[in-house]
């Protein structure tokens, strides 16, 4: 399985897509840090990329890359070796090879400028979820090529998810509030932001930055109950089960999937 992670390293770093992807990271973060000094803005700034730009550039390269080696991926299977090192050496390779880009995009711009301030926390949340949102977002797009071996419905389900949870999802829960507004509606509230892996991640860097203007009702919710360090505890549980989750029945339904 190593060298099957290792070969597909080797062939990530081919895709000219992944590089564009990285320099567009890269001078976004730079452009933000010379526009402000102020690396709570900054932050705030790029975390709109992290909840729209990672999840949809994460996705639409995962399903596509893995649609696009599945002739390999059944050359492979000839040989003696099992699915689950086959998929779980390209699951792994993927992650690694996004989280990597986003670390040198996003990260390694910001700590060289706020290594000597005091936002290196809130900083470290942001390059965090940033890595999470990548992880989660490959894992699900692996378990979508799995379920669907026709590229247009597979493409359409991930992006889809991708649509509902970083746009729509909040509706729903402004709707299931206005609607319900006269009952105790916290707990639903809660269990309807773990549902979703953005709302998470946004949950983590704006719950450091301690602004109550910027906190939407999950948010909001998430800190009266939990207050800001188990809160933060179980967004950051909460994000391993989805970047892990999928990963492992994406793997258990490869095993008697027919390709």
């Amino acid at each position: 399985m190593l060298k099957l992670f290792l070969y597909d390293l080797k062939d990530l770093s081919k895709v000219k897509w992944l590089w564009l992807y990285l320099l567009i990271l890269l001078g976004g973060t730079l452009l933000f840090l010379y526009m402000s000094e102020d690396m709570g803005r900054v932050a705030i700034s790029l975390l709109n990329i992290n909840l729209l730009i990672v999840p949809l550039v994460s996705s639409l390269f995962t399903i596509t890359y893995l649609y696009d080696s599945r002739e390999f991926m059944r050359f492979l299977l000839t040989q003696p070796l099992s699915r689950n090192q086959v998929l779980t050496a390209k699951l792994l390779a993927v992650s690694s090879f996004l989280s990597v880009i986003y670390i040198i995009g996003v990260a390694l711009p910001l700590m060289v400028k706020a290594i000597r301030s005091d936002t290196i926390h809130l900083l470290s949340f942001l390059t965090l979820s940033g890595i999470l949102l990548s992880i989660v977002f490959t894992s699900l797009s692996f378990l979508s090529g799995v379920l669907f071996r026709d590229r247009v419905k597979g493409v359409g389900f991930i992006v889809s998810l991708w649509l509902y949870m970083a746009i729509f999802h909040d509706g729903v829960i402004l709707t299931v509030v206005y609607v319900f507004k006269d009952y105790p509606l916290e707990k639903v509230v809660l269990a309807l932001t773990l549902l979703n892996p953005v709302d998470l991640s946004r949950l983590l860097v704006i719950i450091n930055l301690d602004i109550a203007a910027l906190m939407g009702i999950s948010e909001a919710v998430f800190k009266k109950f939990f207050g800001s360090h188990l809160g933060i505890t179980l967004s950051i549980l909460a994000m391993l089960v989805w970047a892990f989750f999928p990963s492992f029945l994406a793997v258990s339904l490869f095993r008697r999937k027919d390709l």
